[in-house]
């Protein structure tokens, strides 16, 4: 398989005063590490099951690097994956139609899943995007691909996802309208919808959906921790065989979000079976 999806955007051209621009030098880094990876590539095929705000942007570029050029890194991009579940079902190019954390979420991660599934037929080296657990990936393809992720502590990373929405305009800035509304649900409970395959899991459904969560917990070859990330690497080199060179971005400035402390207690609440399944990874990989 020789296709590759990891394409130089249109914008690498140089700076005005004569520096590659930032994202040319992404790319060359990514480049540089997959010509280097011929004699030393990933001895497994690897699904990294990116959940949000968990420090997996840097590390994907990382991952990327580890495959060899021959190989394929598949990218379920998440801006581009909004929009074509948009095109496909209501007709409109527009990204917050179909976001993962609004009222359409679904269809976007279903067409994920779909992509995934065929590049895992394919064969490609490295899958990476932010799908959920997959029971069809796991009947398959579960022998073949083993599957990394990372994960934060959930009241921040909760917080973090929160100050990107409002910083993009997709939701208010207001932290009772956020904690008291839908999109306040989804961010308190993203370890819990990602392992647990469902885009939207109600309260009825939660103690159902943390068991099956905990149980797949089981089924992750390599979990690091975004407040040891050393630690991850080290891990990830001793099963696939090839250690990721980790490079720090800036961060985009997003709106500082400050919580009182009625507020925190809320979403620590709002965050129990994420904090139940972040427990469990810690004691499992920790």
């Amino acid at each position: 398989m020789t296709s590759e999806t990891v394409t130089p955007p249109a914008d690498t051209a140089a700076s005005p005063r004569g520096l590659l621009h930032p994202r040319t030098v992404r790319r060359l880094r990514i480049y540089s590490g997959r010509a280097r990876a011929v004699a030393r590539g990933l001895k497994h095929p690897c699904l990294f099951l990116h959940m949000p705000k968990c420090g997996g942007t840097s590390l994907s570029e990382a991952l990327y690097g580890t495959v060899p050029l021959h190989k394929t890194v598949a990218v379920l991009d998440a801006i581009s994956t909004r929009r074509a579940a948009a095109i496909q079902t209501f007709d409109r190019d527009e990204e917050a139609l179909c976001h993962d954390d609004l009222e359409h979420g679904d269809i976007t991660f279903n067409l994920r899943e779909q992509l995934m599934l065929t590049h895992m037929a394919a064969g490609a080296q490295l899958i990476h995007g932010h799908v959920l657990y997959s029971a069809a990936m796991e009947r398959h393809f579960g022998a073949r691909y083993r599957i990394t992720s990372v994960m934060r502590d959930p009241v921040s990373r909760a917080i973090s996802n929160f100050s990107m929405m409002a910083g993009n305009g997709y939701v208010s800035s207001d932290v009772d309208a956020w904690l008291d509304g839908p999109v306040g649900r989804s961010h308190a409970t993203v370890f819990l919808r990602y392992l647990g395959g469902k885009n939207v899991v109600t309260a009825e459904e939660e103690p159902a959906v943390l068991e099956l969560a905990l149980e797949r917990l089981k089924n992750i070859a390599v979990l690091g921790f975004l407040n040891d990330m050393p630690k991850y690497l080290d891990r990830f080199a001793d099963e696939f065989g090839v250690k990721p060179q980790v490079h720090r971005y800036n961060q985009a400035a997003w709106p500082t979000i400050s919580l009182n402390a009625a507020q925190r207690s809320r979403l620590e609440q709002a965050c129990a079976a994420d904090m139940a399944i972040y427990d469990a990874a810690r004691r499992q990989f920790g």
